[in-house]
Protein backbone atom coordinates (compact mmCIF):
# COMPACT_ATOMS: atom_id res chain seq x y z
CA UNK A 1 0.00 0.00 0.00
CA UNK A 2 2.77 2.39 0.95
CA UNK A 3 4.61 1.56 -2.25
CA UNK A 4 1.51 2.37 -4.29
CA UNK A 5 1.22 5.78 -2.60
CA UNK A 6 4.88 6.52 -3.26
CA UNK A 7 4.54 5.49 -6.92
CA UNK A 8 1.40 7.62 -7.36
CA UNK A 9 3.14 10.54 -5.64
CA UNK A 10 6.13 10.28 -8.00
CA UNK A 11 3.72 10.05 -11.00
CA UNK A 12 1.84 13.14 -9.85
CA UNK A 13 5.11 15.02 -9.42
CA UNK A 14 6.24 13.99 -12.92
CA UNK A 15 2.88 15.06 -14.44
CA UNK A 16 3.07 18.40 -12.65
CA UNK A 17 6.59 19.00 -13.98
CA UNK A 18 5.45 18.14 -17.55
CA UNK A 19 2.40 20.40 -17.27
CA UNK A 20 4.57 23.20 -15.91
CA UNK A 21 7.07 22.84 -18.75
CA UNK A 22 4.32 22.77 -21.36
CA UNK A 23 2.73 25.84 -19.80
CA UNK A 24 6.05 27.69 -19.76
CA UNK A 25 6.71 26.67 -23.38
CA UNK A 26 3.26 27.87 -24.42
CA UNK A 27 3.75 31.17 -22.67
CA UNK A 28 7.18 31.63 -24.24
CA UNK A 29 5.83 30.71 -27.68
CA UNK A 30 2.92 33.13 -27.27
CA UNK A 31 5.29 35.87 -26.09
CA UNK A 32 7.68 35.24 -28.96
CA UNK A 33 4.77 35.38 -31.42
CA UNK A 34 3.53 38.64 -29.95
CA UNK A 35 7.02 40.14 -29.90
CA UNK A 36 7.44 39.17 -33.55
CA UNK A 37 4.04 40.63 -34.44
CA UNK A 38 4.76 43.76 -32.46
CA UNK A 39 8.10 44.14 -34.22
CA UNK A 40 6.48 43.72 -37.62
CA UNK A 41 3.72 46.13 -36.65
CA UNK A 42 6.26 48.69 -35.52
CA UNK A 43 8.07 48.37 -38.84
CA UNK A 44 4.84 48.84 -40.77
CA UNK A 45 3.90 51.75 -38.55
CA UNK A 46 7.26 53.40 -39.17
CA UNK A 47 6.88 52.98 -42.92
CA UNK A 48 3.34 54.40 -42.84
CA UNK A 49 4.37 57.34 -40.68
CA UNK A 50 7.35 58.07 -42.91
CA UNK A 51 5.15 57.98 -45.99
CA UNK A 52 2.39 60.05 -44.45
CA UNK A 53 4.84 62.66 -43.17
CA UNK A 54 6.17 63.07 -46.71
CA UNK A 55 3.57 61.82 -49.19
CA UNK A 56 5.34 63.52 -52.08
CA UNK A 57 8.62 61.73 -51.39
CA UNK A 58 6.94 58.36 -50.77
CA UNK A 59 4.84 58.56 -53.91
CA UNK A 60 7.82 59.64 -55.98
CA UNK A 61 9.71 56.51 -54.93
CA UNK A 62 6.92 54.39 -56.45
CA UNK A 63 6.96 56.10 -59.85
CA UNK A 64 10.27 57.47 -61.06
CA UNK A 65 9.81 58.88 -64.56
CA UNK A 66 12.91 60.64 -65.95
CA UNK A 67 12.13 64.15 -67.13
CA UNK A 68 13.07 64.84 -70.74
CA UNK A 69 12.67 67.78 -73.09
CA UNK A 70 11.31 68.03 -76.62
CA UNK A 71 13.94 69.42 -78.98
CA UNK A 72 14.13 70.44 -82.63
CA UNK A 73 17.53 70.06 -84.25
CA UNK A 74 19.20 70.95 -87.52
CA UNK A 75 22.67 69.85 -88.62
CA UNK A 76 24.05 72.06 -91.40
CA UNK A 77 26.92 71.27 -93.70
CA UNK A 78 28.25 72.59 -96.96
CA UNK A 79 25.64 70.84 -99.09
CA UNK A 80 22.48 70.91 -97.01
CA UNK A 81 20.83 70.39 -93.67
CA UNK A 82 19.63 67.43 -91.64
CA UNK A 83 16.62 68.18 -89.46
CA UNK A 84 14.90 66.39 -86.61
CA UNK A 85 11.77 68.10 -85.36
CA UNK A 86 10.30 65.30 -83.28
CA UNK A 87 13.15 64.36 -80.97
CA UNK A 88 13.07 63.89 -77.23
CA UNK A 89 16.20 64.75 -75.27
CA UNK A 90 16.44 61.18 -73.95
CA UNK A 91 16.35 59.56 -77.42
CA UNK A 92 19.40 57.69 -78.71
CA UNK A 93 19.40 59.80 -81.86
CA UNK A 94 20.03 62.90 -79.78
CA UNK A 95 23.02 61.52 -77.81
CA UNK A 96 25.85 62.65 -80.17
CA UNK A 97 24.30 66.11 -80.45
CA UNK A 98 23.90 66.34 -76.67
CA UNK A 99 27.53 65.32 -76.19
CA UNK A 100 28.74 68.08 -78.48
CA UNK A 101 26.49 70.62 -76.74
CA UNK A 102 27.95 69.57 -73.38
CA UNK A 103 31.46 70.21 -74.70
CA UNK A 104 30.46 73.64 -75.99
CA UNK A 105 28.76 74.69 -72.74
CA UNK A 106 31.51 73.21 -70.59
CA UNK A 107 34.16 75.31 -72.31
CA UNK A 108 32.13 78.54 -72.35
CA UNK A 109 33.42 81.11 -69.88
CA UNK A 110 31.48 84.29 -70.61
CA UNK A 111 29.05 85.60 -73.20
CA UNK A 112 29.08 88.74 -75.30
CA UNK A 113 25.97 90.36 -76.74
CA UNK A 114 25.17 89.80 -80.40
CA UNK A 115 22.23 90.21 -82.80
CA UNK A 116 19.59 87.92 -84.25
CA UNK A 117 21.33 88.17 -87.61
CA UNK A 118 24.45 86.64 -86.03
CA UNK A 119 22.47 83.45 -85.36
CA UNK A 120 21.26 83.38 -88.94
CA UNK A 121 24.80 83.91 -90.21
CA UNK A 122 26.03 81.10 -87.96
CA UNK A 123 23.41 78.76 -89.43
CA UNK A 124 24.68 79.42 -92.96
CA UNK A 125 28.02 77.87 -91.95
CA UNK A 126 28.70 74.29 -90.70
CA UNK A 127 26.66 74.21 -87.52
CA UNK A 128 24.37 72.38 -85.11
CA UNK A 129 21.08 74.00 -84.13
CA UNK A 130 19.08 73.16 -80.98
CA UNK A 131 15.62 74.47 -80.13
CA UNK A 132 14.17 73.38 -76.78
CA UNK A 133 10.82 75.12 -77.38
CA UNK A 134 11.03 76.93 -74.03
CA UNK A 135 13.59 79.26 -72.44
CA UNK A 136 15.25 77.47 -69.53
CA UNK A 137 18.31 78.21 -67.36
CA UNK A 138 21.40 76.53 -68.77
CA UNK A 139 21.98 74.81 -65.42
CA UNK A 140 18.57 73.11 -65.76
CA UNK A 141 19.16 72.21 -69.41
CA UNK A 142 22.48 70.65 -68.45
CA UNK A 143 20.76 68.46 -65.84
CA UNK A 144 17.99 67.48 -68.27
CA UNK A 145 20.60 66.39 -70.80
CA UNK A 146 22.89 64.76 -68.19
CA UNK A 147 25.71 67.12 -69.15
CA UNK A 148 28.74 67.89 -66.94
CA UNK A 149 28.61 70.79 -64.51
CA UNK A 150 28.68 74.17 -66.19
CA UNK A 151 30.91 77.14 -65.39
CA UNK A 152 29.20 79.25 -62.74
CA UNK A 153 29.40 82.36 -64.94
CA UNK A 154 26.89 80.96 -67.45
CA UNK A 155 24.78 78.58 -65.34
CA UNK A 156 21.94 81.06 -64.71
CA UNK A 157 21.72 82.23 -68.34
CA UNK A 158 18.40 81.43 -70.01
CA UNK A 159 18.41 79.76 -73.41
CA UNK A 160 15.79 78.48 -75.81
CA UNK A 161 17.77 78.13 -79.04
CA UNK A 162 21.49 77.37 -79.23
CA UNK A 163 23.84 77.12 -82.21
CA UNK A 164 27.33 75.60 -82.35
CA UNK A 165 28.93 77.07 -85.45
CA UNK A 166 32.26 77.34 -87.22
CA UNK A 167 33.40 80.96 -87.44
CA UNK A 168 35.31 82.71 -90.20
CA UNK A 169 38.56 82.69 -88.17
CA UNK A 170 38.56 78.90 -87.74
CA UNK A 171 37.24 78.76 -84.17
CA UNK A 172 33.91 77.25 -83.10
CA UNK A 173 31.41 79.52 -81.37
CA UNK A 174 28.33 78.95 -79.25
CA UNK A 175 25.43 81.34 -79.82
CA UNK A 176 22.12 81.43 -77.99
CA UNK A 177 18.74 83.12 -77.90
CA UNK A 178 16.71 83.41 -74.69
CA UNK A 179 13.33 83.32 -76.43
CA UNK A 180 12.90 87.07 -76.02
CA UNK A 181 15.28 89.86 -76.98
CA UNK A 182 18.66 88.59 -75.77
CA UNK A 183 21.25 87.12 -78.14
CA UNK A 184 24.66 86.02 -76.84
CA UNK A 185 27.80 84.33 -78.16
CA UNK A 186 31.15 83.02 -76.94
CA UNK A 187 34.11 80.96 -78.10
CA UNK A 188 34.37 77.26 -77.24
CA UNK A 189 37.14 74.67 -77.03
CA UNK A 190 35.57 72.62 -79.83
CA UNK A 191 37.70 72.45 -82.97
CA UNK A 192 36.44 72.73 -86.52
CA UNK A 193 37.42 69.07 -86.97
CA UNK A 194 35.32 68.01 -83.97
CA UNK A 195 32.32 69.84 -85.38
CA UNK A 196 32.81 68.30 -88.82
CA UNK A 197 33.03 64.81 -87.29
CA UNK A 198 29.58 65.27 -85.76
CA UNK A 199 28.07 66.79 -88.91
CA UNK A 200 29.38 63.89 -91.02
CA UNK A 201 27.22 61.45 -89.04
CA UNK A 202 24.07 62.83 -90.64
CA UNK A 203 22.62 62.59 -94.11
CA UNK A 204 22.20 66.21 -95.12
CA UNK A 205 19.24 67.47 -97.09
CA UNK A 206 15.52 67.79 -96.51
CA UNK A 207 15.57 70.45 -93.78
CA UNK A 208 15.60 74.21 -94.13
CA UNK A 209 14.80 77.43 -92.31
CA UNK A 210 12.41 80.14 -93.45
CA UNK A 211 15.36 82.49 -94.08
CA UNK A 212 16.76 80.04 -96.64
CA UNK A 213 13.94 80.98 -99.04
CA UNK A 214 13.17 84.49 -97.82
CA UNK A 215 15.09 86.23 -100.59
CA UNK A 216 12.95 84.82 -103.39
CA UNK A 217 9.65 84.13 -101.61
CA UNK A 218 7.52 86.81 -99.96
CA UNK A 219 5.62 84.32 -97.76
CA UNK A 220 8.83 82.94 -96.22
CA UNK A 221 9.95 86.53 -95.57
CA UNK A 222 6.85 87.17 -93.45
CA UNK A 223 7.29 84.36 -90.90
CA UNK A 224 9.85 84.06 -88.11
CA UNK A 225 13.18 83.49 -89.95
CA UNK A 226 14.32 80.53 -87.85
CA UNK A 227 11.09 78.57 -88.37
CA UNK A 228 12.32 75.06 -89.20
CA UNK A 229 10.76 72.85 -91.91
CA UNK A 230 11.22 69.29 -93.16
CA UNK A 231 10.73 67.89 -96.64
CA UNK A 232 8.95 65.51 -96.69
CA UNK A 233 6.71 66.51 -93.77
CA UNK A 234 6.99 64.32 -90.67
CA UNK A 235 4.53 61.44 -90.26
CA UNK A 236 2.94 61.97 -86.85
CA UNK A 237 0.22 59.74 -85.38
CA UNK A 238 -3.29 60.81 -84.50
CA UNK A 239 -3.70 60.82 -80.71
CA UNK A 240 -6.79 59.73 -78.81
CA UNK A 241 -7.43 61.87 -75.73
CA UNK A 242 -9.21 60.99 -72.49
CA UNK A 243 -9.65 62.24 -68.94
CA UNK A 244 -7.37 60.02 -66.83
CA UNK A 245 -8.57 61.22 -63.41
CA UNK A 246 -10.52 58.02 -62.83
CA UNK A 247 -9.37 57.01 -59.33
CA UNK A 248 -9.74 60.08 -57.14
CA UNK A 249 -9.20 58.09 -53.93
CA UNK A 250 -5.72 57.04 -55.10
CA UNK A 251 -4.84 60.63 -56.00
CA UNK A 252 -6.03 61.89 -52.61
CA UNK A 253 -3.94 59.24 -50.86
CA UNK A 254 -0.86 60.26 -52.82
CA UNK A 255 -1.49 63.86 -51.78
CA UNK A 256 -1.57 62.73 -48.14
CA UNK A 257 -5.36 63.07 -47.69
CA UNK A 258 -7.72 60.54 -46.16
CA UNK A 259 -10.19 59.75 -48.98
CA UNK A 260 -12.81 58.62 -46.44
CA UNK A 261 -12.81 61.82 -44.43
CA UNK A 262 -16.07 63.51 -43.49
CA UNK A 263 -14.60 66.76 -44.84
CA UNK A 264 -15.30 65.68 -48.42
CA UNK A 265 -18.26 67.15 -50.28
CA UNK A 266 -19.57 67.83 -53.76
CA UNK A 267 -20.14 71.34 -55.09
CA UNK A 268 -23.10 72.20 -57.28
CA UNK A 269 -20.82 72.45 -60.34
CA UNK A 270 -19.64 68.87 -59.92
CA UNK A 271 -16.28 69.53 -58.26
CA UNK A 272 -15.32 67.51 -55.19
CA UNK A 273 -13.66 69.37 -52.32
CA UNK A 274 -11.60 67.78 -49.56
CA UNK A 275 -10.10 69.71 -46.66
CA UNK A 276 -7.67 68.68 -43.94
CA UNK A 277 -6.38 71.39 -41.63
CA UNK A 278 -4.68 74.10 -43.70
CA UNK A 279 -4.77 71.95 -46.86
CA UNK A 280 -7.49 71.59 -49.46
CA UNK A 281 -7.88 69.95 -52.83
CA UNK A 282 -10.55 70.42 -55.49
CA UNK A 283 -11.18 67.60 -57.96
CA UNK A 284 -12.81 69.06 -61.07
CA UNK A 285 -15.00 66.90 -63.36
CA UNK A 286 -12.88 67.76 -66.42
CA UNK A 287 -9.89 65.98 -64.84
CA UNK A 288 -8.08 68.84 -63.10
CA UNK A 289 -6.96 68.90 -59.47
CA UNK A 290 -6.16 72.07 -57.52
CA UNK A 291 -4.24 71.69 -54.28
CA UNK A 292 -3.55 74.52 -51.82
CA UNK A 293 -1.81 74.74 -48.47
CA UNK A 294 -1.14 77.71 -46.21
CA UNK A 295 1.36 75.88 -44.00
CA UNK A 296 4.40 73.61 -44.26
CA UNK A 297 2.52 70.64 -42.82
CA UNK A 298 1.50 69.22 -46.20
CA UNK A 299 3.42 68.38 -49.36
CA UNK A 300 7.10 69.16 -49.69
CA UNK A 301 10.10 68.20 -51.83
CA UNK A 302 13.55 67.09 -50.76
CA UNK A 303 16.35 69.65 -50.83
CA UNK A 304 19.69 70.17 -49.14
CA UNK A 305 18.58 73.47 -47.60
CA UNK A 306 15.41 75.43 -46.89
CA UNK A 307 15.46 76.99 -50.36
CA UNK A 308 15.92 74.39 -53.12
CA UNK A 309 18.24 74.90 -56.06
CA UNK A 310 16.49 75.23 -59.41
CA UNK A 311 17.25 71.62 -60.27
CA UNK A 312 16.12 70.36 -56.86
CA UNK A 313 12.84 72.19 -57.45
CA UNK A 314 12.48 70.82 -60.99
CA UNK A 315 13.33 67.21 -60.14
CA UNK A 316 11.32 67.18 -56.89
CA UNK A 317 8.20 68.66 -58.46
CA UNK A 318 8.39 66.50 -61.60
CA UNK A 319 8.69 63.40 -59.39
CA UNK A 320 5.61 64.50 -57.45
CA UNK A 321 3.58 65.20 -60.61
CA UNK A 322 4.57 61.89 -62.21
CA UNK A 323 3.65 60.03 -59.05
CA UNK A 324 0.20 61.63 -59.14
CA UNK A 325 -0.20 60.72 -62.81
CA UNK A 326 1.07 57.22 -62.00
CA UNK A 327 1.35 56.07 -65.60
CA UNK A 328 -1.96 57.62 -66.64
CA UNK A 329 -0.49 59.84 -69.38
CA UNK A 330 -0.33 57.00 -71.95
CA UNK A 331 2.08 57.80 -74.79
CA UNK A 332 2.70 61.33 -73.52
CA UNK A 333 5.00 62.69 -70.82
CA UNK A 334 5.46 65.93 -68.94
CA UNK A 335 8.17 68.40 -69.92
CA UNK A 336 9.37 71.58 -68.22
CA UNK A 337 8.14 74.82 -69.74
CA UNK A 338 9.27 77.33 -67.15
CA UNK A 339 11.03 77.61 -63.80
CA UNK A 340 11.47 80.92 -62.02
CA UNK A 341 12.75 81.59 -58.52
CA UNK A 342 12.39 84.80 -56.51
CA UNK A 343 13.59 84.63 -52.93
CA UNK A 344 12.04 81.53 -51.35
CA UNK A 345 9.27 81.25 -53.97
CA UNK A 346 9.70 78.99 -56.99
CA UNK A 347 7.13 78.75 -59.81
CA UNK A 348 7.21 75.83 -62.24
CA UNK A 349 5.10 75.12 -65.33
CA UNK A 350 4.90 71.86 -67.27
CA UNK A 351 3.34 70.76 -70.54
CA UNK A 352 2.67 67.43 -72.23
CA UNK A 353 4.71 66.09 -75.14
CA UNK A 354 4.19 63.01 -77.30
CA UNK A 355 7.20 61.66 -79.17
CA UNK A 356 9.03 64.95 -78.78
CA UNK A 357 6.09 67.01 -80.12
CA UNK A 358 4.47 69.43 -77.65
CA UNK A 359 0.75 69.26 -76.94
CA UNK A 360 -0.75 72.72 -76.50
CA UNK A 361 -4.02 73.37 -74.66
CA UNK A 362 -6.40 75.43 -76.77
CA UNK A 363 -7.22 77.75 -73.86
CA UNK A 364 -3.54 78.63 -73.35
CA UNK A 365 -3.21 76.90 -69.97
CA UNK A 366 -0.46 74.44 -69.10
CA UNK A 367 -0.60 70.80 -68.01
CA UNK A 368 0.66 71.61 -64.52
CA UNK A 369 1.70 74.58 -62.42
CA UNK A 370 3.30 74.32 -59.00
CA UNK A 371 4.30 77.07 -56.57
CA UNK A 372 6.85 76.28 -53.87
CA UNK A 373 7.46 78.26 -50.70
CA UNK A 374 10.89 77.00 -49.79
CA UNK A 375 10.46 73.24 -50.12
CA UNK A 376 6.75 73.28 -49.26
CA UNK A 377 4.12 73.06 -52.00
CA UNK A 378 1.88 76.12 -51.65
CA UNK A 379 -0.28 75.30 -54.66
CA UNK A 380 -0.48 72.64 -57.34
CA UNK A 381 -2.67 72.38 -60.42
CA UNK A 382 -2.51 69.28 -62.61
CA UNK A 383 -4.60 68.37 -65.64
CA UNK A 384 -4.93 64.58 -65.97
CA UNK A 385 -4.81 63.55 -69.63
CA UNK A 386 -4.10 60.26 -71.36
CA UNK A 387 -2.84 60.44 -74.95
CA UNK A 388 -2.68 57.25 -76.99
CA UNK A 389 -1.01 57.08 -80.41
CA UNK A 390 -3.20 55.40 -83.02
CA UNK A 391 -2.40 53.82 -86.37
CA UNK A 392 -3.82 56.76 -88.35
CA UNK A 393 -1.47 59.55 -89.38
CA UNK A 394 -2.15 63.24 -88.84
CA UNK A 395 -3.09 65.05 -92.05
CA UNK A 396 -0.87 68.11 -92.27
CA UNK A 397 -1.71 70.96 -94.59
CA UNK A 398 0.92 71.12 -97.38
CA UNK A 399 3.62 73.66 -96.55
CA UNK A 400 2.84 75.87 -99.56
CA UNK A 401 -0.72 76.48 -98.38
CA UNK A 402 0.25 76.61 -94.70
CA UNK A 403 2.92 79.27 -95.15
CA UNK A 404 0.62 81.36 -97.36
CA UNK A 405 -1.82 81.50 -94.44
CA UNK A 406 0.95 82.09 -91.88
CA UNK A 407 2.35 85.01 -93.88
CA UNK A 408 -0.80 86.99 -93.06
CA UNK A 409 0.50 87.31 -89.47
CA UNK A 410 3.94 88.83 -89.93
CA UNK A 411 6.77 87.68 -87.70
CA UNK A 412 5.01 84.67 -86.17
CA UNK A 413 6.93 81.45 -85.70
CA UNK A 414 5.56 78.50 -87.63
CA UNK A 415 5.79 74.99 -86.22
CA UNK A 416 4.04 71.63 -85.93
CA UNK A 417 2.40 70.59 -82.64
CA UNK A 418 -0.72 68.99 -81.20
CA UNK A 419 -3.63 70.99 -79.78
CA UNK A 420 -5.89 69.62 -77.03
CA UNK A 421 -9.23 71.39 -77.40
CA UNK A 422 -11.27 68.98 -75.29
CA UNK A 423 -12.15 66.59 -78.12
CA UNK A 424 -11.48 62.85 -77.92
CA UNK A 425 -8.77 63.01 -80.60
CA UNK A 426 -6.04 65.45 -81.60
CA UNK A 427 -4.06 65.72 -84.81
CA UNK A 428 -0.68 67.32 -85.32
CA UNK A 429 -1.10 70.59 -87.19
CA UNK A 430 0.66 73.80 -88.20
CA UNK A 431 0.56 76.41 -85.43
CA UNK A 432 1.74 80.01 -85.12
CA UNK A 433 3.17 81.64 -82.02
Amino acid sequence: MGNRKKARSRLDLFQNIVITLLTVSAVMLFAATQISSLSQGSSLLNRWFSASSSPAAAAAEETAVPLSAPVRTAVSGTYGRYGGVTLSSDSEEFIPLATRLGEALGSARSFLSCESQDLIDALTRPSIFYDFWEALPLSVLAELLSLPDLPAAIASTNARQLVISASDNGTVQLLLWDGSNTYLRCDTAITAGDLEDTISRYELGGAYFAFDYAENNEAFRQVFPRSLFLNPLPQLPLLSVSNSLTDTDAVLTRLGFNPYTNSRYMESGGAEVVTEGDQSVRLLPEGVIRYQSSSKAGLFIDAASEIPTLWEAVSGVSDLLNSLLSGRAGDAALYLQRVHQTGSATVLRFGYQAGGVPIRFADGTCAAEVVLSGTAVSSLTLCFRQYTAGEETSLLLPLKQAIAIAAQQEGKEMFIAYTDNGADTTSAAWLLE
